[in-house]
């Protein structure tokens, strides 16, 4: 590309919620007046998320396509038409749909076909789910348009690198939240600032659904009551759906009613201010591409609890350092992380200083360190951070 024109650069989502914002505003900073960047968000709603209606774009342009509609009531075909139409004429389009999208795949080979780079933004891994070996050699010709991958963590990589991307560039850092804005809806409160210690609870925030695995999290919670003593920590479930009849059932079984708070689906402001407020994220999932709620528990300094399968564990959580990486089929070991957690305020307090440390690496600016190497490899700075990162994940010999 020629670095004497300024580059325009789109980013693509179906829908947008505050971190799509946090992402496509720390592009915008980096490429400042070298580049444009156009946020693209297809409809306003969803089927899956409830998010708020996202606002302006600090820096960038931001369309939205189809406003006050649902992205799954729209064909493919009318989604790509307008794709295609705003955005045939970037330098550079980053694309967040599931790349299993019709539109998607068809936007990505028209869009290599007329000469234009294409990067998939992509959180998938091999352990998400089953794999059929056909499957994936099919999936890896659909690919085949991008000229490079934006992803989460090593199993990311390392599944995009068996989807042939072996001479293609595949960059970590795609999936980040803004710290800065985490913590100023969080009042600037940071662990160990706020409530005591001891007054603390643990917390999951995330729609109730079965791969979030909240009746093993349930039981889990109920091993660690049985053995906290008289005044167990409380345990507060942030959100709603489909599995919260069979949750307030195992809740009453167990006989912890009295124990556990529902508050409901929060908004963004809100769940930042009850993680500041927390003693340690719970995320133990049986499929958890990524887990971006681990990056806002970080971004305040609270240790997490996550399972094996939570993508985010790869760059975000160090079993013992600053959380616990448990099996999310063992409430045993759910419910002994909690214990160790609650009953040692010193050992909280090193955990905490080191989810501080650990925070930047789930910064929105990683994605911007990203694009920035995509456009200008020479960039220093943008190497550094992306050399650094890569190595936390191990990276740096692969």
């Amino acid at each position: 590309m020629n670095s004497e024109r300024k580059l325009s650069v789109a980013l693509v989502w179906s829908q947008f919620a505050a971190y799509h914002i946090d992402r496509c505003e720390a592009v915008a900073r980096r490429l400042g007046s070298r580049g444009e960047v156009l946020a693209v968000e297809i409809a306003t709603t969803s089927v899956d998320y409830v998010w708020e209606p996202s606002g302006d774009v600090s820096g960038a342009r931001k369309v939205t396509l189809f406003p006050g509609q649902s992205f799954d009531s729209l064909s493919p075909w009318r989604r790509f038409r307008a794709l295609f139409a705003l955005v045939r004429r970037c330098d550079l389009v980053a694309i967040g749909i599931a790349y299993s999208e019709r539109d998607a795949i068809l936007l990505s080979w028209v869009l290599r076909l007329i000469g234009k780079r294409v990067v998939v933004l992509s959180e998938s891994k091999f352990d998400d789910s089953r794999r059929s070996v056909w499957f994936e050699l099919f999936k890896a010709g659909l690919l085949g348009a991008y000229s490079a991958a934006i992803v989460g963590g090593r199993r990311h990589v390392d599944y995009f690198r068996f989807l042939r991307f072996n001479r293609r560039a595949v960059l970590p850092g795609y999936d980040g939240v803004g710290l800065e804005r985490i913590r100023r809806q969080a009042g600037s409160v940071l662990a160990p600032a706020g409530p005591a210690y001891g007054a603390r609870p643990f917390v999951f925030v995330g729609r109730f659904v079965g791969k979030k695995n909240l009746i093993r999290l349930i039981e889990g919670y109920a091993q660690y009551a049985a053995l906290a003593g008289p005044e167990p920590r409380r345990l507060v479930l942030v959100g709603s759906g489909a599995e919260g009849p069979a949750m307030d059932r195992r809740i009453a079984e167990l006989g912890i009613a009295h124990l556990v708070d529902f508050p409901g689906f929060l908004s963004a402001d809100a769940v930042s201010r009850m993680l500041s407020g927390a003693l340690a994220l719970v995320l133990v999932s049986v499929e958890e591409q990524w887990g971006l709620v681990v990056n806002e528990a970080l971004a305040v300094g609270l240790p997490a609890i996550v399972s094996h399968e939570v993508g985010s564990r790869d760059a975000l959580v160090r079993n013992l350092v600053n959380g616990f990486v448990v099996e999310s089929n063992s409430p045993a070991a759910i419910g002994r992380a909690m214990l160790q957690l609650g009953g040692d305020e010193a050992a909280w307090q090193a955990m905490v200083g080191a989810s501080h440390a650990r925070a930047w690496m789930g910064d929105a600016e990683r994605l911007a360190d990203a694009i920035e190497l995509l456009l200008y490899p020479g960039s220093a700075a943008a190497a550094e951070c992306m050399a650094r990162f890569a190595a936390e994940l191990e990276l740096e010999s692969r």
